[in-house]
């Protein structure tokens, strides 16, 4: 049995005692025994069916929606080994919810190490399609690979400076807008890298995209939709799921003839982006103007993250604001090189 099965058991062993004597542990003893199971509070409220708000209620007489944050440390002795959770889940909040990337990815692929080799699926439309086979003949077969696609994560990160002079009289709960503002600003540089691997290609240098030609240069019309569309569904046999442009782009694509009245009718019901093609449309503001991104987000790309978000615990714990870091490290991966395509109108 390798070291991630022996975890996962004392995980899951864990989490799955008796809430009476799970809920028994509090403060240090809590921290230092989630840290050692590389646990997070969030899956441990969930164990106890409670919330860290519920939490915070019940062990210390805290209600995180109007305390201080310097009233949350005087509240009891253990809260302040919790408060580096007040700040890590509303950072996550902001990850998880502004940010466009979660929708467009096939998952998140937890991985140990920052160099990844890459399995993959060189696909080949001859070889791939089920024929007849006669008796004894081979049949044909498709390889999942390993070996020439190497992808190397990034450390990202960003910092926060303010004292504990500043924070203090701050009200918790106002502290977690602006964490949360924080965090959708991590989420939007996941969200610009997103973009660069779809139109360009992962780091392994082994994915750059199909690229097919608008039909007039310098101007995007519907029959550019309608051919990526085709590209990809026939040619490539993937479902168009999503189309990415970028602000010149996606103002193009409003003010077509073929989808001012699907605009005026999505607005008025939902208050969304039209959807053309039966595609999502997705703005993504750092997407150059002369290319738009079709493609199948079932298949077209994943997310390989060895550290989530990483916090300065000791220092929260200290109240030591004055400088203290957020970093994930993270990267994106293409995983069917087909399942998307760029268009291009060429300026």
């Amino acid at each position: 049995m390798n070291h991630n099965d022996t975890l996962l058991k004392e995980q899951l062993r864990f989490l799955r005692q008796d809430k009476d004597r799970l809920g028994a542990l509090r403060g240090r003893e809590l921290y230092e025994t989630l840290s050692g199971l590389h646990l997070t509070h969030r899956q441990y409220f969930r164990a106890l069916d409670t919330s860290l708000d519920e939490y915070c209620r019940e062990a210390f007489g805290t209600d995180l929606q109007a305390a201080t944050v310097e009233r949350f440390f005087r509240s009891d002795p253990d809260a302040k080994w919790l408060f580096p959770e007040v700040v890590r889940e509303a950072v996550m909040a902001g990850i998880r919810t502004k940010p466009r990337y979660p929708e467009l990815i096939v998952r998140d692929e937890p991985i140990q190490g920052a160099v990844y080799d890459m399995p993959y699926v060189d696909e080949d439309k001859e070889n791939e399609e089920m024929r007849p086979v006669a008796e004894g003949a081979a049949i044909p077969e498709s390889s999942i690979q390993y070996g020439d696609r190497v992808v190397r994560l990034d450390k990202k990160g960003r910092g926060v400076i303010a004292s504990y002079e500043v924070i203090r009289r701050m009200s918790v709960d106002l502290l977690r807008v602006h964490l949360r503002r924080l965090g959708e600003r991590l989420g939007r540089s996941l969200d610009i890298r997103l973009t660069e691997v779809l139109a360009e290609g992962d780091n392994s240098g082994k994915t750059a995209p199909e690229v097919i030609e608008s039909e007039e240069p310098g101007k995007w019309q519907y029959g550019d939709l309608v051919n990526a569309y085709l590209y990809l569904s026939l040619a490539n046999n993937f479902t168009p799921t999503h189309v990415l442009t970028g602000p010149g782009a996606t103002a193009a694509i409003l003010l077509m003839d073929h989808t001012a009245n699907m605009l005026l009718f999505d607005f008025a019901k939902t208050g969304q982006y039209p959807t053309p093609l039966g595609m999502k449309l997705v703005p993504m503001p750092d997407l150059p103007n002369n290319r738009i991104i079709v493609m199948d987000a079932g298949y077209a790309v994943q997310k390989l993250t060895e550290q989530d978000l990483l916090l300065e615990n000791d220092k929260l714990i200290n109240q030591q604001w004055d400088r203290t870091y957020l970093t994930v490290i993270t990267e994106f991966a293409i995983l069917y090189n087909k399942a998307r395509v760029v268009i291009s109108n060429g300026n």
